[in-house]
Parts: structure tokens; sequence; C-alpha cells
């Protein structure tokens, strides 16, 4: 007898309260538990310095339009664009733990997309050309875990 069952005789239930609780409690219990994902010292390292870089691009780029930007919208952009928030939020990402595809591909996305980001013009990225690279795209949908 399982430890449910123990607990559900114990105070006389009904068996279709049991059921539905010990469903409930199943189901709990398995939506609870995230995914790790792989941990990989040496992708992690090296993925955290390509996303240093990229932010430093967006700052960058950023930096030019500032004047544009209404206040309470630059101080939000400069938080998310700081280089300790941009890998903070990175750390939580599917390519960081290498969730959503097959490691290599999540790896080889993200190094592609991230030349061609360097490689984009400032006026590049505020087009949104980054929308017609293949390896941008790919990477976009394993982070979205699409």
């Amino acid at each position: 007898m399982n430890l449910l069952n123990i607990i559900f005789s114990k105070l006389n239930m009904k068996n279709g309260i049991r059921i539905f609780l010990s469903i409930f409690v199943l189901v709990t219990v398995v939506s609870c538990k995230k995914d790790k994902g792989i941990i990989n010292v040496e992708w992690q390292n090296e993925s955290l310095s390509l996303t240093s870089e990229i932010c430093a691009k967006y700052r960058e780029c950023a930096d030019k339009e500032w004047k544009s930007i209404p206040g309470n919208l630059k101080k939000f952009t400069e938080g998310r664009l700081d280089e300790t928030q941009c890998q903070k939020r990175f750390r939580e990402s599917n390519a960081y733990k290498l969730i959503g595809e097959d490691p290599l591909t999540i790896q080889t996305a993200y190094k592609e997309c991230h030349k061609q980001i360097l490689l984009f013009s400032c006026k590049d990225l505020q087009e949104g050309k980054i929308d017609s690279v293949p390896s941008c795209v790919a990477f976009q949908k394993i982070q979205n875990g699409n």
C-alpha cells in the first residue's frame, strides 16, 4: 500500500475523492518539477561570454539613440542591457541550460547568431534584420520553447 492510500484510508474518504486527490497530488508533483537541463561548464562560460558581447553591441547601438528614448523606457532598457542583468537573464534561458533541442544544435545556432549580430550595423539591428538570419530565428525558437 502506498503512502497516499494509507493516508486516505485513515481519513475514511470516498473512493472518488481519493482518486481525485491522488491525481491532483501526482499532477502537482510532476508539474512542479523543473527541467534543470544539462550542466556543461565549458558551454556555460562560453555562452556567457557570447552573451556579454551581444549585450555590449546592443548597449553601443542604444547609446546612439538615448536622446530619443523617453526617460522611463531608457532606464528600463539600460537595466536590461547592463552586463550583470543581461547575463543573469541568460542564465535562466533554455540555451544556457541546453534545453529544448539537441545541445549541439543550440550551441551552433547561438554561435552563428552571435557572429551575425556582431557583424550587423546598429541600423541593421534597429530595422530588425536579425529576424532574417536563420540561425537567429532557430535560436529564438529554442529560447521560446517552440
